[in-house]
Formats: C-alpha cells, structure tokens, sequence
C-alpha cells in the first residue's frame, strides 16, 4: 500500500471532478493564508479584502479546473464546470455552517453561475494543455 502523498494524487487523478476540487481548495487554502499574512503585516481595507476574496476564489477555481480537465483529458468543459459547481456548493455549505444563513438571492445565483463559468472555461484551457 503506497501512503505517499504522490500515491494519493494518482489514485484521485481517476476521479477528475475530485481531483480538481483538491487542487482548487489547495490554491484557495493558500491564497487565504497569503492574504491574512498580507492583512496582518500591511494595511488593506475592508472594501479591498472583499475584492481579494473574490480574485481569490476566481483564480481557486481555474487551478482546479484545469488540473481536474487535464486529468481527465476529455470534456474539458464539463470537468471544469463541475469542479466549479462542487467548489461553489462547497463554499455555500462552509457560509451554512459558518454563519448560519442561507439565502439564495439573484446575486448569489449569479456568483455560483460565474464560478460554473469559469471552471468550464479553465477546463477548456486544461484539456487542451494535455500532451
């Protein structure tokens, strides 16, 4: 049994919607500890931590995409859309959990349409990295 964190990796590469959902919350994981050191040690305002936030759930969920389209090698755009579809109901649910409310509002419904968007565009780009 391999435990290595490579064996781990080519074992989720068979599930390319997981795949890419590891990577996206590996990147967003990372952006936010980025940008909470950048908070704490610099001066950055409320309105721009907003902006931030959003770059940085963009740029989460085009990593994921075009890692989840590349594992897949096919249908990038239907790989890309689910990972950001997952990612969008996975950050609904952690806003549930979190802060105890639910409202799906037009604006809401847009962000999650955007997040789909943007998944299936990076996994466009994905698949059509693959060699």
């Amino acid at each position: 049994m391999d435990l290595s964190l490579r064996g781990t990796l080519q074992t989720l590469r068979r599930f390319p919607v997981l795949y890419g959902l590891t990577w996206a919350l590996f990147v967003a994981a990372l952006g936010t500890l980025l940008v909470s050191l950048w908070a704490h040690f610099g001066t950055v305002s409320p309105d721009r931590t907003v902006l931030i936030a959003y770059v940085l759930h963009c740029l989460s969920i085009l990593a994921g995409a075009l890692a989840g389209s590349r594992a897949a090698a096919e249908r990038g755009w239907y790989y890309g859309g689910l990972v950001g579809l997952c990612y969008a109901f996975l950050m609904i649910l952690i806003g549930v959990v979190v802060y105890n409310t639910f409202s799906m509002d037009p604006g809401g419904l847009f962000r999650v349409l955007v997040m789909i968007l943007i998944g299936a565009f990076g996994g466009i780009i994905g698949v059509n990295t693959v060699r």
